[in-house]
């Protein structure tokens, strides 16, 4: 049976005692969480004396998976305060909208700036967000704060809780987890401006050079060229990867049909429903291998999802193998061959029934 128990130093403790459990251990989740598990033939003060000794191993843990779940410290005090007044704005507002929906209760709503979670919620209920929320999108800005209110019925990570935080997560508590640990890349999406437009020209000269070096005829002939780049940003379907305020990767989403997409030939396109369309990802040489453009297609996922949208369609080059088998892995079929403006043809893929 598991219970919390409140230590003045570390906090909420969860204690599981099972009858399967050879010894007393003491875990860190990467969500801050503190476990003490222990067997049944144990008694609960022996297994507090241990947690006792192994207090500050306990907060040297902490802060080491802060510093992998949460943003950055590579923020100067004007953008920390920014990130601030953006908070204040923002999350009181969007804790009352979702507790209003899922018919949670709370307590007052502060914001600070801990780096060691996202947010906690006390057992008077009320909830502490951190600034740095502001950092990540907004979906998983709402997922934090669901997970808070939900902390408001059950003051632990027992069953139940992770059960209700699945209810109001419409079944997608694991995959928002899994994109919140993601963030230990310290990935943060935005809309590209005029002001990025050289650091964006350099991306695509990596790509370029990416693309020769692996003997693919593609984007080799100077496209995308600088004006439409700058036509993508006017367009606002530019999007800029920034990780640890650096630009790292860019890509283009288009919500609307695409025009060298109306003939296909092979399989054929896998519906007729409402699409969006991924164009122009360009990955920086130094952060290759690292997963971002995977991050990218799942944020693409999640802005389909805000919007309605089932269903994502993309092209690539036939000998793009790299990303033809990462596309594959996240479930898109193969679907035959589209021609480009140019006369190039490009290999087609897409993914419906996203939710």
């Amino acid at each position: 049976m598991d219970k919390v128990y409140k230590h003045p130093r570390i906090g909420e403790v969860l204690l599981r005692q099972r009858w399967t459990t050879s010894r007393i251990s003491l875990s860190v989740k990467s969500t801050g969480e503190v476990r003490l598990s222990y067997p049944r033939l144990v008694s609960t003060a022996k297994a507090l004396r241990f947690l006792e000794e192994k207090v500050e191993w306990v907060l040297q843990m902490r802060a080491r998976v802060a510093e992998k779940v949460m943003p950055s410290s590579d923020y100067s005090p004007a953008q920390i305060e920014e990130l601030r007044r953006e908070a204040k704005r923002t999350l009181p507002a969007m804790v009352e909208r979702l507790a209003r929906q899922y018919g949670f209760s709370y307590g007052r709503v502060t914001i600070r700036a801990t780096r060691s979670k996202w947010g906690c919620c006390t057992s008077q209920n009320n909830l502490s967000l951190s600034l740095f929320l502001m950092t990540l999108p907004t979906h998983l800005q709402e997922f934090v704060v669901l997970h808070e209110l939900c902390h408001t019925v059950h003051h632990n990570h027992s069953a139940e809780f992770h059960a209700l935080l699945n209810r109001v997560t419409g079944g997608r508590e694991k995959e928002l987890n899994r994109q919140l640990k993601g963030i230990r890349k310290n990935l943060r999406f935005r809309k590209g401006t005029t002001a990025d437009i050289g650091r964006i020209m350099e991306l695509v000269a990596d790509a370029q050079s990416w693309f020769r070096r692996n003997n693919i005829d593609q984007w080799q002939d100077g496209f995308p060229t600088e004006k439409i780049i700058l036509s993508d940003i006017e367009d606002r379907v530019n999007y800029l990867i920034e990780c640890n305020g650096v630009i790292v990767a860019m890509v283009v989403i288009i919500f609307g049909e695409e025009p060298t997409y109306k003939v296909i030939k092979g399989k054929g396109w896998l519906n007729d429903s409402p699409y969006a369309v991924v164009h122009r990802i360009a990955v920086a040489d130094d952060h290759r291998k690292k997963g971002i453009a995977r991050e990218i297609m799942h944020f693409v996922e999640e802005l389909c999802i805000e919007r309605g949208v089932s269903d994502i369609r993309i092209d690539t080059h036939e000998d793009n193998i790299a990303m033809r088998s990462m596309l594959t892995k996240l479930g898109y079929k193969y679907c035959g061959v589209v021609t480009m403006e140019s006369g190039a043809p490009r290999v087609a893929y897409q993914k419906s029934n996203i939710h």
